[in-house]
């Protein structure tokens, strides 16, 4: 993401530069979303969509999308959904339990993923996740989070 450019959700110049920094710790310093080729497509108040291009570097023995695969996009959707709602510098989503349901396969070409928070105590969150290619529904999933403090930049 450029210095310039403007993130999805933001209202205020205080949202865009919180949302720009979860962008940054999350996803662009995580090698394994880099791996997996996430990348953030929306971002804002306690909801994020997430794209990843699928190919063969992410099937199974069938010729379809690994479900790992989709698990993994479906988790990081969620996870940084939620991330939008914490205390900045103090407290860190931990994935408990994820639950999903896959509806289709995916296949080569782009997969999105769109996580919202459902609702978000002190320590126990709940997030559900839709995962689409094209207008096809891959996946649905409802994962629930640990919120822990730590201290961190």
């Amino acid at each position: 993401m450029e210095a310039g450019d403007r993130v999805w959700g933001a209202c205020t110049q205080e949202e865009e530069e919180r949302y720009k920094e979860i962008i940054r710790e999350r996803v662009e310093s995580s090698p394994f979303y880099q791996h997996m080729g996430l990348e953030v497509t929306g971002l804002g108040s306690g909801w994020s969509t997430f794209r990843m291009e699928a190919g063969p570097h992410l099937y199974n023995v069938g010729g379809i999308v690994h479900g790992g695969a989709v698990m993994s996009i479906a988790d990081a959707a969620s996870g940084v959904a939620l991330a939008t709602l914490l205390e900045k510098g103090t407290e860190r989503p931990i994935t408990i339990e994820l639950k999903i349901n896959f509806c289709s396969p995916a296949t080569a070409g782009a997969v999105e993923a769109r996580g919202s928070v459902v609702q978000k105590g002190s320590r126990i969150a709940v997030c559900e996740v839709e995962v689409t290619q094209q207008d096809r529904l891959v996946a649905k999933g409802i994962s629930t989070y640990m919120i822990i403090g730590f201290e961190g930049p």
